[in-house]
C-alpha cells in the first residue's frame, strides 16, 4: 500500500478480521506472559515472576501494532495492518499504546466500529485505521 493513499481510498479491514487479529494477539500476550513467568520464577521468585509475566504480556499487547509495517503477529497472519489515518504510514509505538490502552473498555471500545467509520474508540484516539494489506 502506498503512503500516498488516503483514508477515503483505503481498503478498510473487516471488523471480523480485526477481532480475530486482536484475539490472536491476546493469546500471544498470554503465552508470552506464561513463558516469562516460568523462566523467571527460577531466578527471581514467584511473586516477582508473576509481575514480570504480566508486564511482558501487557507490553506485547499494548505495543504490538508498532511492529514492522504496523502489523502485530495476529494482523500479519490475517493480512491487515494499522496505519496513521492521514499519512497512511505504519503505526508508531505511541499510536499502538494509545489505540490498545482502551481494551479494558471491552464492548464500549468495539461498538464504535459499527457507526459508519469502521474504527474503534482506540483508533479515534490514536488517529489510526486498520486496512487490508
Amino acid at each position: 500500500m502506498s503512503s500516498l493513499q488516503t483514508f477515503s481510498s483505503a481498503k478498510l479491514a473487516h471488523p471480523g478480521k480485526r477481532f480475530q487479529g486482536q484475539f490472536v494477539d491476546g493469546l500471544i500476550s498470554y503465552v508470552l506472559g506464561i513463558v516469562a513467568f516460568y523462566f523467571s520464577d527460577l531466578f527471581i521468585g514467584r511473586e516477582n515472576a508473576v509481575y514480570l509475566g504480566f508486564m511482558v504480556g501487557l507490553f506485547y499487547f499494548l505495543l504490538s501494532d508498532a511492529l514492522p509495517d504496523g502489523q502485530s503477529i495476529g494482523k500479519r497472519l490475517l493480512n491487515i495492518r494499522v496505519v496513521h489515518r492521514e499519512t497512511m504510514l505504519p503505526c508508531t509505538v505511541y499510536q499502538s499504546f494509545l489505540r490498545n490502552i482502551t481494551f479494558p473498555l471491552g464492548i464500549v471500545d468495539w461498538i464504535f466500529i459499527f457507526f459508519g467509520s469502521n474504527r474503534r474508540l482506540g483508533d479515534f484516539i490514536a488517529s489510526t485505521i486498520v486496512v487490508k494489506n
